[in-house]
């Protein structure tokens, strides 16, 4: 698979940015965009452009369109909502370039409005493979019930007792003993009452 693969046919991507870092950060925030337009920077083939849409004003004193770079965009929507900015920016493309735009959301109705236009329109997933780095080892879809398997214990030294065997345990310590009042405090088993 050759470096532009994922980017075939594609001249322009406008990612919905607040609600891709919703998914992958919690939210937005200056941290976490700092770190989707690094990933973003460092994926993109040469060739291949990229707007970064925010919802609402930029940090007091920044502006509201910023170029970092030949290929990558930031633009926050201030008083418009971003779904409008992101189709604007679609419509304001040839028609032939629309087939070649996509616009990287979860929102249904974006995604109706790219595509009524003649842009083409990606889930979050799709973006999200291509910039989180493979993980090591097998991947367990989530709640598979299938824990990962744990590393080898030590071989045991000739002579010492198994783990969770009863001579592993301490003798003067009791053993916890579920039922009414298991969590109450009883101070230190090791200590001698104190005479009253």
């Amino acid at each position: 698979m050759s470096e532009k693969a994922p980017f075939a046919e594609v001249g322009l991507i406008v990612v919905d940015g607040n609600n891709l870092l919703h998914r992958t950060a919690g939210g937005p925030g200056p941290t976490a965009a700092r770190l989707l337009l690094a990933r973003l920077r460092a994926a993109l083939p040469a060739g291949v452009r990229a707007i970064v849409v925010l919802d609402g004003p930029p940090d007091p004193g920044g502006p509201l369109r910023e170029v970092i770079g030949p290929s990558l965009e930031v633009r926050h929507s201030g008083r418009q909502s971003a779904d409008d900015v992101i189709v604007a920016i679609v419509d304001q493309q040839s028609y032939a370039d629309r087939a070649r735009t996509i616009v990287v959301t979860d929102d249904r109705a974006l995604t109706e409005r790219v595509r009524h236009l003649g842009g083409r329109a990606r889930r979050l997933d799709w973006l999200q493979a291509i910039l989180e780095p493979p993980r090591r080892g097998p991947r367990l879809p989530p709640g598979s019930g299938i824990a990962p398997s744990r590393p080898p214990r030590p071989p045991l030294a000739a002579g010492a007792p198994a783990p969770g065997s009863e001579a592993d345990e301490e003798p003067d310590r009791p053993s916890w003993r579920p039922g009414r009042g298991a969590t109450r405090k009883r101070g230190n088993p090791r200590r001698e009452p104190r005479g009253r």
